[in-house]
């Protein structure tokens, strides 16, 4: 509750915040969903986060041990590279 008080008693935060919400509110005229901007910084509509499946962090475990950069492991299955590195971690995975 602290941090919420003391974020709501700085105008430079709140202005910017209290903007984006108006903005998420309007319909979009097109019907299309909105991208929102904050500071330059655009959050993409067509940005899907993808998830590895069980199998597919099993494969990803044998190819890398087997000599696969997490590089083309991340281009194979269509994640980013740290979500490759972050699975290989989680499971203790090192490169003999």
């Amino acid at each position: 509750m602290e941090l919420l008080h003391r974020y709501s008693n700085r105008p430079d935060l709140l202005g910017p915040l209290v903007s984006v919400l108006k903005r998420v509110r309007e319909p979009a005229e097109d019907g299309h969903e909105k991208v929102t901007t904050i500071e330059d910084r655009t959050a993409s509509s067509g940005y899907i986060r993808h998830a590895l499946t069980d199998g597919q962090v099993g494969e990803v475990i044998a190819a890398y041990r087997s000599g696969e950069t997490a590089k083309k492991l991340a281009e194979r299955y269509d994640v980013h590279i740290n979500t490759i590195k972050k699975k290989l971690h989680k499971h203790g995975v090192r490169r003999h």
